[in-house]
């Protein structure tokens, strides 16, 4: 599919008049960071990284194929000028098909047995966890869907349409299923997400509300921070893991003495009680994540598996071959070094600054949709290993394809049609 997509890109920019071939709406700097950050990676395979050979694989599989989904994104904002709405639509459906399947699976299964699933939710025992193994990959999905739902909402309240151009009851039904699928996902980290991202948007609509409106703003505000961080609240505590969170940050930050997080196992409680093994586990390797670019400034190679490599080398075994930091960030940081974390910064730092300036001072619905599937992506890959696989290919092509959208707008004057 990803191949017929950069056909169809090709032969539709071919098509174009060769002064707009080139998508001169994207700021340079995006392009610059990704040509540097190219040129670093393989000064890197061929200078210091630990292994060269698996290097130069991944940044062919994994780090151009992600700049050419973006690219695609980028181009089909250029190519369906009239159709951009019709695509988000689409790329929407797709999202809520994964949000609504659990939701009606676990429906059934409350109806037919009394209770919820959780964790797993209505993925339990489907193809999709035999393939992935983990419900992060599906509650990601997730996350994106409420962050649009998030921008269509501050959108509307602004007085402007959103870029899914979707009325209040519609939104309304979408949240409470998004939510509900939250809840049976048991989204962890996901729900503090949630939380972060109600927090977010009360601020831009605060901040953004004519003096007049800003006190109505404000009581409207009021009401749903308390009903987002009850529903995050209610949520954290029926998680047995944030009871003992406090407990065990000594004990997973202890890795010189509590060695289970290389070699396996779980530490127990001075009561003999097992800690939780994924409080212990994220936390002692977000830790030695950080050791790891404390002992490799210059990053060990850009892979996906560079958190293992460097834990094998500076403790000389072969334990961790294989393993992940647990988040996003670190894991690339151990691959590409400070260099690269600093040129990761300055792309995602542009998308913030387009998507700022398009929401405040021109009010462009994909600049606040941009805004919220950013804010969503890069605090999700702090404490999750989502800069991988479909995760980071979604948010490539998104942010390419909304920022493209919105600079294109900008550059025309125009908004999307109500």
């Amino acid at each position: 599919m990803l191949f017929f997509a950069l056909v169809w890109v090709i032969v539709g920019l071919v098509r174009l008049p060769q002064v707009d071939r080139w998508p001169r709406e994207v700021p340079w700097v995006v392009w610059g960071v990704f040509a540097v950050l190219t040129v670093w990676m393989y000064l890197q395979a061929f200078g210091w990284a630990l292994a060269p050979d698996k290097v130069l694989t991944e940044i062919r599989a994994r780090w151009l194929l992600n700049l050419i989904v973006f690219f695609i994104g980028v181009s089909a904002a250029r190519l369906l000028p009239d159709h951009r709405q019709t695509l988000i639509r689409l790329l929407f459906a797709m999202l809520a098909v994964n949000v609504w399947f659990i939701v009606g699976v676990d429906i059934v299964h409350w109806v037919q047995h009394g209770w919820l699933m959780r964790r797993f939710g209505g993925l339990e025992g489907t193809d999709f966890l035999s393939i992935s193994g983990s419900p992060d990959k599906a509650n990601y999905l997730t996350d994106m869907y409420l962050a649009l739902l998030f921008a269509e909402v501050i959108m509307k309240r602004l007085g402007r349409a959103g870029v899914l151009g979707f009325g209040y009851p519609f939104i309304g039904v979408l949240f409470a299923g998004g939510l509900f699928s939250a809840y049976a996902e048991d989204m962890r980290n996901g729900t503090v997400l949630l939380g972060l991202m109600t927090l977010l948007s009360i601020g831009v609509l605060i901040s953004q509300s004519p003096p007049a409106r800003r006190r109505r703003e404000i009581m409207v505000a009021t009401i749903v921070g308390i009903l987002g961080i009850g529903f995050v609240s209610y949520t954290l505590v029926h998680q047995q893991r944030w009871r003992t969170l406090l407990a065990t940050v000594p004990i997973a930050l202890d890795t010189s003495h509590n060695r289970e997080w290389l070699t396996g196992g779980l530490p127990k409680f001075p009561d003999g009680q097992t800690v939780n093994v994924s409080n212990y586990q994220r936390i002692a390797w977000a830790k030695e994540g950080l050791h790891v670019i404390w002992h490799y400034p210059l990053g060990v190679g850009f892979q996906g598996q560079a958190f293992g490599y460097g834990v094998d080398a500076i403790y000389h075994t072969d334990l961790a071959r294989g393993n992940h930091s647990h988040s996003g960030i670190i894991d690339f940081t151990d691959g590409v070094g400070l260099p690269g974390l600093v040129l990761w910064l300055i792309f995602i730092g542009t998308l913030f600054r387009k998507a700022w300036t398009g929401l405040a001072y021109e009010r462009l619905a994909p600049a606040a949709a941009l805004g919220m599937v950013v804010f969503d992506y890069f605090t999700r890959s702090l404490v999750d290993s989502i800069m991988r696989d479909h995760m980071w290919q979604m948010f490539m092509f998104m942010s390419g394809f909304l920022l493209s959208w919105t600079c294109l707008l900008s550059a025309r004057g125009k908004q999307p049609a109500d």
